[in-house]
C-alpha cells in the first residue's frame, strides 16, 4: 500500500494544506492582536486614572498651601 502522504500529492492538495496552515496562522495572529489590544486599553485606562489622581493631589496640595499662607497673614 502506498504512503498516504503521496496519495494526493497534487498541486491542489499542496495548496489546500498551505491554506490550512495560513488560516491557522491567521487565527493565531487575530487572537494575539485581541490580547494586545486589551492590554493596551488597560494600560491607557490606568494612565488616565493616574493622571486624574495626580491632578486631584495637586489641587489638594494647592488648597493646603493656600490655607497655610492665609492663616499666616
Amino acid at each position: 500500500m502506498a504512503d498516504i502522504s503521496t496519495l494526493n500529492d497534487t498541486l491542489e492538495e499542496e495548496l489546500r494544506r498551505m491554506l490550512i496552515d495560513k488560516n491557522n496562522e491567521c487565527n493565531s495572529l487575530r487572537t494575539h492582536i485581541e490580547l494586545l489590544e486589551k492590554a493596551v486599553a488597560e494600560e491607557q485606562e490606568q494612565k488616565y486614572r493616574l493622571l486624574v489622581e495626580n491632578m486631584d493631589l495637586k489641587k489638594a496640595l494647592t488648597l493646603i498651601r493656600d490655607s497655610k499662607t492665609t492663616t499666616k497673614r
